[in-house]
């Protein structure tokens, strides 16, 4: 019996030494994806301290009205409301209960695109956002572009260092007629 034990004991730890294990690569780009996904939550949420946790105390954060410079100053922008889409064709509801309707805006990422170099990467994203600001029954589709973002990890974390939004349905912020973001 002990011996069939220490044979099933050897054949289970050498089954667990083969389980697969994740790259540092595979991980850093799981922490990134994570990183924009934090990043969509709290611009959504209007959480003005999660919005700027995701970047370096020295990124910027480029913009359709230009360069926003430093965590301290993105957090300011964020809580200021100046992003905020919900005054957009907003439509005052009420819920059968009385209460009022908030308006709901929501980011998707998606196509992340993402190269690592050590502690610095750079990622190319496809972005979109909808509301239901006209009507709350109703989703309306507002805008799409892409994101070009450099990160940086400090502490074992990434961070945004530099995040650019282009936007294609902004006259000066649209970037279809650019060769592939990827051909650098």
């Amino acid at each position: 019996m002990t011996k069939s034990l220490l044979f099933s004991a050897l054949l289970l730890l050498g089954g667990c030494a083969q389980l697969p294990q994740h790259s540092t690569a595979e991980a850093d780009r799981a922490a990134i994806i994570d990183l924009q996904h934090r990043y969509v939550l709290a611009m959504d949420f209007f959480d003005a301290d999660g919005y700027a946790a995701v970047f370096t105390e020295d990124a910027v954060l480029d913009w359709a009205r230009g360069e926003v410079k430093g965590r301290a100053a993105i957090r300011e922008f964020m809580a200021s409301g100046t992003y905020d889409l919900r005054k957009m064709n907003f439509q005052p509801a009420k819920t059968p209960d009385g209460r009022d309707w908030p308006s709901t805006v929501r980011h998707i990422v998606t196509n992340q695109v993402i190269e690592i170099n050590g502690n610095t990467a750079r990622g190319i994203s496809y972005w979109m956002n909808y509301a239901n600001n006209a009507d709350r029954r109703k989703i309306e589709w507002l805008s799409f572009g892409s994101w070009d973002d450099q990160f940086v990890k400090y502490g074992g974390k990434w961070y945004f260092k530099r995040h650019t939004i282009y936007n294609e349905t902004s006259p000066t912020r649209f970037i279809a007629d650019k060769p592939n973001p990827l051909k650098h």
